[in-house]
């Protein structure tokens, strides 16, 4: 009982810097003007990306935060995983699917097609949506690991 409470313990003091970490790479755009902290300006330059899968600006904004939108959902759910374990576990599985997914496929896009319209942003956005996808790992892997034990129990 107590490992695996060490082990969410862990998880939910990983995910708190993981957020931290979030907060600390976008407030300084939003509270500072360009030219400063470019390097984690994404709106910017997806606007000079160009069309992608037939998509221009402004519609890639749109869906730029809607996706915001739906990735919030996905981290909301599995904070609340983690905090009310084990009670909404099977809606904690569900999200860190979803986010292990949407993660995967934003990594993707940072290294394979954005990395082409700058580097240094890719390169930290990529960072972190890896970081992020770990964290959805863990948490999927402690839930799991924790149903596994309460059905042998």
């Amino acid at each position: 009982m107590k490992e695996k409470n060490k082990i969410i313990r862990k998880i939910q003091t990983f995910y708190l810097l993981t957020l931290v970490l979030g907060a600390l790479i976008i407030a300084p755009t939003h509270i500072f003007p360009q030219p400063y902290f470019m390097y984690a300006r994404f709106p910017h330059y997806l606007e000079m990306m160009g069309p992608f899968l037939g998509i221009s600006w402004p519609d890639t904004f749109e869906i730029y935060h809607r996706v915001l939108y739906v990735l919030a959902t996905i981290i909301s759910l599995n904070g609340l995983g983690i905090v009310f374990s084990p009670k909404l576990k099977k809606i904690t599985i569900f999200s860190s699917i979803l986010g292990m997914i949407a993660f995967s496929l934003m990594i993707l896009f940072f290294f394979f097609k954005f990395i082409t319209v700058n580097a240094a942003n890719a390169m930290v956005l990529g960072v972190y949506s890896i970081i992020l996808l770990t964290m959805e790992v863990l948490i999927y892997k402690a839930v799991r690991q924790k149903e596994a034990k309460h059905v042998k129990s």
